[in-house]
């Protein structure tokens, strides 16, 4: 059994616009960047992957 984990690509470079964001969360929420900037002064976009 291998437990290596495979090569992580590459992250979004210091300073670039982040992709837009249209989609819906774990509880059904529709989620919109442009909608969260426009109520928020800033938005952190944490991408999590697990490893089961």
């Amino acid at each position: 059994m291998n437990n290596e984990e495979p090569p992580r690509p590459a992250g979004i470079d210091i300073k670039i616009n982040a992709p837009q964001i249209d989609t819906v969360d774990i509880y059904d929420n529709h989620i919109n960047l442009n909608d969260l900037l426009n109520d928020f002064n800033g938005v952190l976009i944490d991408f999590f992957r697990g490893n089961w």
